[in-house]
Order: C-alpha cells, then structure tokens, then sequence
C-alpha cells in the first residue's frame, strides 16, 4: 500500500476533524510517508513538507496562518515566516480523499449557492467543519478569479480577521506596474503588523532570491520534458507541480525540491510512443478515470498550463517590482487570444500532439474562454477536446461522456 492509500484508508477510518489538530496524526503520517516506496525522492520530500507545512497551520501557538488565493505572490508572506495556506489546493486534496460530499453540503446549508465554483464552496464547508485550520488573514488578487476574492472577504468577515486584497488592473502598462508594486509594499507593512514583525527588506529580498531558483528549477524542469515523456503517472507534473506553484513560491525547501526532481528527471529514461497532451487548466479530483485512461492508452501530459514559467526574471534589489511585473504578466491575465498565443508556444515548444481543456464548471474566467480557445486551435490545425465537468463537485455533471469522448481523442491522435 503507498502513501496516498494509507492517507485515503485512514480518512475513511474517521481521519477528520479532530485528527486533523492532534500532532499525533502528523507524527503517523510521517512515519508512513518515509516508509512509503515513490516513483521520486522528490516526491516523498515533497509529501514531507506539504505535511509540515499543514501541522504547522493547526499548530496552536504557531506563527500566523494566511489563507492565499491561486495567483496571490506568497513570496510576501513567506518573508515573514508565516504559513501559507491554500484553500483551493486543500479543496482539491479533500476531493480526492472523498469529504467534499460533506463540505459542498456543509456550504449549502451556509447559503453559498451551487452556481459558484466548487472548490470555494468546498473550502467554506470545510472551515464551517474544523477540516481546515483557522485563518489569521486572507489574501487575494482580484486577477485571473472572481470567486476567491468574494469567498475571502465574506469569511473575513464572519471570523473577524483581516483581508488583503491586491487590485491588478487588467492592461500591463508603466502605470499598471507602479500600482500594483505600490500595493504590494504596503501589503508586506500590514501582514508584519499582524505578527507584530518588522517588514525587514532583507528578508523580502531571500524570499525573492529563492523564488527566482524556484523559477530556474521550473524552466530546467521543462527542458527535462521536451520531447520526452517519463515512466511517471499521466498527471505526475499537474498534482505535484501545482500545489508548489500556489503555495511554494518564496519558500527554499520548495525550491531545493524543485532542484531536485530537475536533477532526477535528468536521470530518467524516456519512455518512448506515448502520444503527449497539453492539458488546460485542472483536472477532476473525485474521479481517477480520465487519467487512468491515459495510463491505459499510453498517453501522458507533456505540458499543462498551470505548471509552466510564464513570468520574468525575478530581481531580489527590487522586489515590489519584480512581484507586480510578475503579476501582470500572466499570460491568461486579458484578451483571451492572449492565453491561446502562449498555449500554442506551449504546445509547439513541448512537442504535443493536441489540447485537451478540462472546462471546470463555476470557473467564468477559464470555461468563458473555451470557444474563443476552440476556434484558435481549429484555425490552426491543432487537435483540441473540451472535457466539460467539476474538478471537486462529482455530483455536478455526469462521468461517462467526458470519458467516452477523450477515448475517442485518444484514437484520433493514434493513442
């Protein structure tokens, strides 16, 4: 039995609430984790840290817990030694581990409406629950989400903490650039007063310095899978590469682990013949099937999205600039011909045979984008499948047509 069968037997054992806060759980899950046989060193220390990371957010006494949206620059609030959480990547865990029946029910009953995306109603049921631990704060871009600002101020309010919200304007210009480094400087002043910390500039500048070898580690992790496909599970990169991007960003352990799955990727044989995708945006995290097809068929995600450097060289002498520059220029941030242009380098630079586009139901930003997508890659030749569905809600859409219709791609592509 591996790690993620022990974690998902003892849930099902009653591995909830109160578990969650006693140290002997992590303690437990720890030993198991060490124990435990993965594909990667890499994997094992990073299943290490996501445990200490969460005990260190139950730990009573422990240093400020900040609840972050996706594409929050958490670089500011590692600076400050506090323990970064995200709702949405423990929203998806809690999915996979089969309690977001409880917590989307739990939120309903608090009148958070089912139009809205799952994984915030699934974090809301999952605080009413004591499944996640309590906030000190919450910080949110208005970027890219509409759902995560609106879920955080409404919590902040019913628990009485603060919440930061950093406003990016939706055109990248000079103006654009000195606003939003003017906010994020006052966003560092305000999360130390929380603390009671000194907002220290060298402390800001190592957290940039190790977000910039974060970077450097991605971008040598994707010229480790050009070309290539590895004898790893279809959506290896996406599970693992996604929760250090939302939650990792300024921390050293995640880049040095980072480092380190370029240095064992860079040892790995190729496993030739697999047709390789682009995968957009996430995947469903209540059901194996989509993936457990690809492993079938021999297919694997060459590239997604989610995972790859599309910002600039981060300089530590500037952070609040180098952090707004970041910011304003992802690639999904305005015109959505802007986000096809980068997808099509994507796919080019990383050899895919087509783009499938899981469309996750209550995300406006990435579904309301699907057809301007469609068109795009249909004008330039480019297989392209949208998979419409709930990437933790599985009651939301049905299973069986998403499936049959990515079998069917699959042949197509000769997979």
């Amino acid at each position: 039995m591996n790690f993620y069968e022990h974690l998902k037997a003892r849930v099902a054992e009653g591995l909830k609430r109160h578990a969650l806060t006693n140290p002997l759980t992590y303690r437990v899950l720890k030993t198991l984790a060490r124990r435990s046989s993965f594909p990667l060193r890499f994997q094992q220390k990073l299943t290490l840290f996501a445990l200490e990371e969460t005990e260190r957010a139950f730990r009573p006494g422990s240093n400020p817990v900040v609840f972050t949206s996706a594409f929050f620059p958490t670089e500011i609030v590692r600076a400050l030694g506090y323990v970064v959480f995200s709702p949405e990547v423990a929203a998806a865990l809690a999915s996979s581990l089969g309690l977001a029946p409880s917590c989307l029910r739990e939120a309903e009953g608090a009148w958070y409406g089912r139009d809205t995306c799952s994984f915030h109603r699934c974090a809301a049921g999952a605080l009413e629950l004591g499944l996640f631990p309590k906030p000190d704060a919450f910080c949110a871009s208005t970027h890219l989400c509409d759902g995560a600002p609106q879920l955080f101020a409404n919590l902040a309010r019913r628990l009485r903490v603060p919440f930061f919200l950093l406003d990016v304007p939706q055109e990248e210009s000079p103006e654009a650039l000195a606003y939003v480094g003017r906010q994020l400087e006052r966003l560092y002043r305000q999360l130390a007063e929380l603390g009671g910390r000194r907002p220290e500039e060298e402390a800001l500048a190592e957290a940039l310095e190790a977000s910039e070898r974060f970077r450097q580690a991605l971008l040598r992790i994707e010229s480790c899978r050009k070309g290539k496909s590895f004898p790893l599970p279809p959506d290896f990169f996406l599970n693992n590469l996604v929760y250090l991007t939302f939650v990792g960003q300024g921390s050293g352990e995640a880049a040095r682990m980072l480092e380190l799955l370029a240095e064992e990727l860079e040892r790995l044989p190729s496993s030739p013949g697999r047709v390789r995708l682009l995968w957009l945006h996430l995947k469903p995290y209540h059901d194996p099937s989509l993936m457990a097809c690809l492993a079938q068929r021999g297919a694997t995600l060459a590239s997604e999205e989610m995972t790859h450097v599309y910002w600039p060289e981060l300089d530590p002498s500037l952070p609040y600039k180098s952090l707004a520059r970041k910011v304003l220029s992802h690639f999904a941030h305005g015109p959505a011909t802007r986000r096809a242009a980068t997808l099509r380098r994507l796919l080019e630079g990383q050899a895919c045979d087509g783009v499938v586009c899981f469309a996750h139901w209550g995300c406006r930003q990435s579904s309301g984008a699907v057809e301007i997508l469609r068109e795009c890659f249909s004008r330039w030749g480019i297989p392209f499948l949208v998979l419409e569905g709930d990437c933790v809600d599985g009651g939301a859409v049905g299973k069986g047509q998403a499936l049959t219709r990515l079998e069917a791609f699959l042949e197509m592509l000769g997979g």
